[in-house]
C-alpha cells in the first residue's frame, strides 16, 4: 500500500521558483505517486498563476532585516566599553544617532551576534598583544595564519609584496605558532574563521 506524505507547502505559504520568481500558494493541487511529488497552484506577486512541482519550489525567506532598519521599540544589542553585551531599546534620539554605534560596527540585532563578535575582538586583541601586528611591513616578511577547509589545519604563511584586508602579521614563524598556541586553535577556528 503507498502512503500519500504530507505535502512540503500549504496554502499561504510565501515561495519562491528556481528562477527566483516569488509567490504565494494558492492551493495544493495533485500528488503524483510516480515521481512522489506534489503540484502547487501558485500566484505571483504580478498577479500571474502557474502550476508548479515541488522540487521546482523553496520556501521563501525574507531578507534579514539590519542594524539599518530599525525603528523606535526594536530591541537591539551593544558591546559596552568593557566588553559586556548590553540590550537596548532603540528609541532613535539624539544620543543613540550621536554614539555612531551603528557606523563603527557595535550595534546588533541578536544577542548571539553580539556575544560572537565581542570574543572575536577579544581574539584579535589576544593575538596583537602575543606581537601580532595590522601593517604590513613592506619587503620584509609578514607571517598570518591561513585556514583550510578541506584538511581543517592551519598554516602560517607569508606575505612580502600584496596586503590583504584584516590580517594580523607576525614578524617569524615562530611568533605566530607561539600565538596560535596560547589562544589555542580551536578560538581562532572559531571567531577568526567562523568554524563551528
Amino acid at each position: 500500500m503507498i502512503e500519500i506524505r504530507e505535502p512540503k507547502f500549504k496554502e499561504g505559504d510565501k515561495v519562491i521558483d528556481k528562477k527566483g520568481h516569488v509567490g504565494n500558494v494558492t492551493k495544493v493541487d495533485s500528488y503524483h505517486f510516480d515521481e512522489d511529488e506534489y503540484w502547487y497552484s501558485v500566484s505571483s506577486d504580478g498577479g500571474t498563476q502557474g502550476l508548479y512541482t515541488e522540487t521546482y519550489l523553496n520556501q521563501y525567506v525574507e531578507n534579514p532585516k539590519t542594524v539599518w532598519d530599525l525603528e523606535k521599540g526594536d530591541t537591539f544589542y551593544v558591546i559596552d566599553s568593557d566588553g559586556d553585551v548590553m540590550k537596548g531599546t532603540w528609541v532613535g534620539n539624539r544620543f543613540e544617532n550621536n554614539c555612531r554605534k551603528r557606523e563603527i560596527g557595535n550595534i546588533f540585532l541578536t544577542k548571539e551576534e553580539a556575544l560572537f563578535e565581542a570574543e572575536r575582538r577579544k581574539v584579535e586583541a589576544e593575538m596583537l598583544q602575543l606581537g601580532g601586528r595590522r601593517k604590513m611591513k613592506r619587503d620584509e616578511d609578514n607571517y598570518y595564519i591561513s585556514y583550510d577547509e578541506k584538511t581543517g589545519n592551519f598554516a602560517y604563511l607569508m606575505r612580502i609584496w600584496v596586503n590583504v584586508q584584516g590580517l594580523i602579521f607576525f614578524d617569524t614563524y615562530v611568533d605566530v605558532d607561539k600565538a596560535v598556541k596560547a589562544i589555542g586553535e580551536d578560538r581562532i577556528k572559531k571567531y577568526i574563521f567562523g568554524v563551528e
